[in-house]
């Protein structure tokens, strides 16, 4: 079985499911996977909570290979499975016994009423308070927001039952989060209110593929790469490629993108139409199927980005594309990161169309190489991914090295499938190359954007700061569209090192800011990037956020203390109200 479809199968069980997040959250630092056979035992639902953790671990690595790839262009869900979980599980178990443990009172006693109409509506086995289950959708995956559980877990199977949960919860003012594959970095999917997480994991079917059309209607449990393979023999694909294992909910929830942004934009640029229920219970549409249109506000980018605070995604409509002929990867390696960024720069005012421009700073590069088994020099790289017509490829390979020969001698290009998907697959397993380069400390995943012209110096002047500092914090960006991240590796448990995590983000964020950039390119804002939204936009600009935020949730229902604030769940907004709230949910973040 393709490994993609093991982690699937996997999710199509509620308890696996949970089992697979937590291996999500707890077990980044694994290698790529087990064996087939090892991932299926992810499935036993009747086993302890423990040993279902242990085995999901295996689940979620198999999936997480099938990033490893880039023939034709996506992510190839057959590639190898490179390593075995051996001892790795037992610090996913040991970080399991560290967390915080944050139960909050049973939902049944606090909403009675609303517990009693929510099982009537939906049974028993659509509803769940189990602890395990709460526990999981806690939890973040990069592993510094502070857990905070919700008092309910709900999967519902269709818009109809959205629809039913939010006016049930919108009748006695209960908070809901929702919640698709839980790979987001900035808390988003943490329940500090409690209340109910609405899980996405039944909602997962591709409901339509029109094939002359180039597009595909799909619910929001949909992953992108069960996506993927599902439209490929139509010689089609998503646009954007994000963290292995997310889901089409969450992908529209932060406006995410990944390597492929700077030919086919992000997941805003992928979305024709969604289907959306409001707090209220009601549902809209925010659009039909054409490629475009001048009619009205334009609601789905209203919604796309919003993280689960104005609505539930229940149904989205996306733009497929065509698979390219040809792929090629080059790797070219630089002095510094300022004179990669330079070549990246005078690339792109050539108007040659990459299908792909990755940074990795010596550091990251470093850590790939130990995790999977590489040798590349130690010093910053680009890693330029060509796509198209063969010969179009081959004239790109050479004006690309035209350019880079300014700044380097060092060009080299994968002349197979099997270098190009060797290559860009150690730029995918760059997380977990880095957190496994540090055992025993968690990963604070962090990201900036700037304006071209500033790319340059925005990276050069982190990465001093970075190389200042004690703590191991390597670089790898999407610096053609002048994104980068930071995987900063710290000990919660330090205030030394904690500190220190947080000021090195701060500083980053208030640079990129302060040449006219953005506090994140594409991991979203949830509760880590609030104190930069002003900064950014202006106390005008949030609050026209607040604004919005208020006309489609004025009690404060859906999400609640993610981006904005605007006072207390089921009730109405005061200046005093959104300072509280605001401070509260700071509470739910270390540093």
């Amino acid at each position: 079985m393709a490994a993609g479809m093991v982690l699937r199968t996997a999710l199509r069980s509620r308890h696996s499911t949970a089992a697979a997040a937590v291996g999500v959250r707890h077990a980044r630092s694994l290698a790529e996977g087990a064996a087939t056979s090892g991932a299926g035992g992810a499935g036993g639902a009747g086993s302890a909570g423990a040993g279902r953790r242990r085995a999901a671990a295996g689940a979620v690595a198999v999936g997480l290979t099938a990033a490893t790839g880039v023939a034709a262009g996506v992510a190839d869900p057959r590639s190898s499975l490179t390593g075995l979980l051996g001892p790795r599980v037992l610090k996913a178990d040991a970080a399991l016994a560290s967390d915080h443990n944050p139960m909050k009172a049973p939902f049944a006693t606090v909403w009675p009423a609303a517990y009693s109409e929510l099982m009537a509506e939906l049974g028993r086995d659509k509803v769940s308070v189990d602890e395990d289950e709460l526990e999981v959708r806690g939890k973040e995956t990069s592993g510094y927001a502070t857990p905070e559980n919700p008092q309910m877990v709900v999967w519902p199977e269709s818009t109809a039952d959205v629809a039913t949960i939010m006016k049930i919860c919108h009748k006695y003012k209960v908070p809901v989060v929702p919640y698709a594959a839980g790979t987001s970095l900035e808390g988003h999917t943490t329940a500090p209110e409690g209340g109910v997480c609405i899980s996405m994991q039944r909602l997962d079917k591709v409901l339509a593929v029109n094939v002359e059309d180039m597009d595909c209607v799909v619910q929001p449990g949909v992953g992108w790469m069960e996506l993927n393979d599902h439209v490929r023999p139509n010689n089609m694909f998503l646009g954007v490629d994000p963290a292995p294992g997310a889901a089409i909910g969450g992908m529209c929830g932060t406006c995410c993108s990944g390597t492929n942004a700077v030919r086919y934009g992000t997941m805003k640029d992928q979305v024709l139409n969604l289907t959306v229920v409001l707090s209220d219970g009601s549902v809209v549409k925010t659009g039909q199927r054409a490629r475009k249109s001048s009619a009205g506000y334009d609601l789905a980018r209203v919604i796309v980005g919003s993280e689960g605070t104005l609505g539930v995604v229940t149904e989205a409509t996306l733009r497929l594309r065509n698979i390219p002929e040809y792929t090629r990867v080059a790797r070219v390696s630089f002095k510094d990161v300022h004179d990669a960024c330079h070549s990246v720069i005078k690339i792109l005012q050539q108007g040659i169309q990459m299908g792909a421009i990755e940074l990795l700073d010596e550091k990251m590069v470093a850590a790939v190489n130990d995790y999977s088994s590489m040798s590349m020099p130690l010093t910053p790289c680009i890693l330029f991914k060509f796509t198209g017509p063969e010969e179009h490829v081959k004239h790109d390979i050479e004006a690309v090295r035209k350019i880079t020969t300014k700044f380097t001698n060092s060009f080299e290009f994968t002349k197979n499938e099997e270098e190009t998907e060797q290559l860009w697959g150690a730029r995918k397993h760059a997380f977990w190359a880095a957190q496994t380069s540090q055992p025993g400390r968690e990963l604070m995943a962090t990201d900036v954007a700037v304006p071209l012209s500033r790319l340059a110096d925005c990276l050069s002047e982190t990465k001093k700061e970075l190389d200042a500092s004690f703590l191991f914090a390597p670089i790898v960006g999407h610096v053609g569209d002048s994104n980068f991240h930071v995987c900063i590796m710290f000990d919660p448990a330090s205030q030394r090192e904690n500190d220190e995590a947080h000021r090195l983000n701060r500083s980053m964020v208030y640079r990129a800011i302060g040449m006219e950039g953005t506090c994140t390119g594409e991991h979203g804002v949830g509760l880590g990037k609030k104190e930069y939204l002003v900064p950014e936009f202006g106390e005008a600009g949030v609050g026209m956020m607040k604004t919005i935020k208020r006309a489609l949730d004025p009690d404060n229902l859906l999400n609640p203390g993610k981006i904005v604030d605007i006072g207390p769940v089921g009730g109405h907004s005061t200046a005093a109200a959104e300072a509280a709230a605001g401070s509260r949910k700071s509470k739910s973040f270390f540093g």
